[in-house]
């Protein structure tokens, strides 16, 4: 029915605002594409990183998602902790993408405790080359990975700690999914680990892109170790491994 609901809305140049539950929560969703109501349907794949992230998240914690897409797990996270204090900041550059997040946080009600950014953290600030794919909804737009993007636009970047100075609130929990730049993230968040390191870092390491290295070339595990952090948790997914790193 949700199928056919998208398509005839489609026909008549109508979004569609579904309800539905993912991982056990529901959810309102704004969706113009089939590649949006495939990805909430499929976040079974994403359960066991979701549930560890239930578990590690603290009252008052202030999460940064980035490469948060049209928003599932900040929306997920900022639903879990309702009421608990805790601060979601998700990070989207691409235009469609973020726009639905932005929808669907209003949606479900969370204005108060989950914002979206149309910006790229990376390792640097000004702007990148954001390579794109497909429609709203779609989560392989890279800025590491040109291979099968369809166009590429600039979009804004800014460095974890620059944004966190900016806005006065520094991460204690991270997850980032950026397609194969996940080492440039983190590169951004050096100053951070100096003055206010987070306590938790969660990561998909891609097998495309960067892979598991820094800009520097050294592995990510090594960097984060130099800094205090160890590997508490591993899961393999369909391309790739998720990982939790904590601060010892």
């Amino acid at each position: 029915m949700d199928t056919l609901k998208l398509y005839a809305n489609g026909l008549l140049g109508r979004e569609t605002l579904l309800e539905i539950e993912v991982l056990g929560q529901p959810l309102r969703l704004v969706v113009t594409t089939r590649r949006e109501l495939r990805r909430a349907r499929q976040m079974w794949h994403e359960r066991a990183l979701i549930e560890r992230m239930r578990e590690t998240l603290d009252d008052g914690d202030v999460l940064f998602d980035v490469g948060a897409n049209i928003g599932l797990v900040s929306l997920l996270m900022g639903l879990h902790t309702a009421g608990r204090g805790v601060s979601v900041h998700g990070f989207e550059p691409e235009p469609r993408n973020f726009e639905h997040f932005e929808r669907n946080i209003e949606e479900n009600g969370l204005g108060a405790s989950v914002s979206a950014h149309r910006i790229a953290l990376g390792a640097g600030e000004g702007e990148v080359e954001l390579f794109v794919r497909g429609r709203a909804g779609e989560g392989r737009h890279s800025i590491a990975e040109e291979r099968g993007s369809t166009a590429s636009i600039r979009v804004p970047s800014r460095t974890a700690a620059s944004f966190a100075a900016e806005c006065g609130q520094s991460p204690t929990v991270v997850k980032i999914d950026v397609e194969g730049a996940e080492g440039r993230v983190l590169a951004g968040f050096e100053e951070l680990m100096e003055d206010a390191p987070p306590r938790d870092v969660f990561l998909e390491i891609h097998s495309k892109g960067d892979r598991d290295r820094m800009p520097g070339g050294g592995t990510i595990a090594d960097w984060l170790g130099e800094r205090g952090f160890g590997l508490v948790w591993n899961s393999a997914r369909r391309s790739g491994e998720h990982v939790h790193y904590q601060r010892g």
